[in-house]
């Protein structure tokens, strides 16, 4: 992902200053409905069609299910979740979290968001950058 950030950057500039671009953005959970306990957000490049970058998202620790307790949270002992609000909210948190390390991260700022229409991942990024600083745009081959 890093590579691909790169070349994306040096298709528009050289230099190592922060370029803009467009990406198409999404999230999925490993099954339908707010009751899933796995999922994930992607960027990808409009211009190059690599993956920029994605965020995944965890309710489940297998060492507390072991030890019956689904919620325990010991990071000296074990791997844990790293999502603990609803299944729901994971897109659009997904979604803020690549845009927030974006500049620092990729040297990118993710200005047009090409999105589905009930996309929640928007409202989360739009002021991101400054006041309406990235720009929805309608993607009308997404579920493709």
């Amino acid at each position: 992902m890093i590579r691909a950030a790169e070349v994306r950057r040096l298709k528009i500039d050289s230099s190592n200053k922060i370029s803009s671009c467009g990406v198409s953005v999404d999230g999925k959970w490993q099954r339908r409905c707010y009751s899933s306990l796995n999922g994930c957000a992607t960027v990808i490049s409009i211009d190059t069609g690599n993956v920029l970058d994605d965020e995944i998202m965890s309710h489940y620790c297998r060492t507390c299910e072991a030890n019956g307790n689904f919620r325990y949270k010991n990071k000296e002992n074990h791997e844990y979740s790293n999502f603990v609000v609803s299944s729901g909210n994971m897109e659009p948190v997904g979604v803020y979290r690549m845009f927030e390390q974006s500049k620092c991260l990729r040297k990118l700022q993710y200005s047009q968001y090409y999105g589905e229409g009930d996309s929640k991942g928007f409202e989360q990024v739009k002021n991101i950058y400054g006041n309406n600083s990235v720009e929805k745009l309608e993607c009308i081959g997404h579920v493709q």
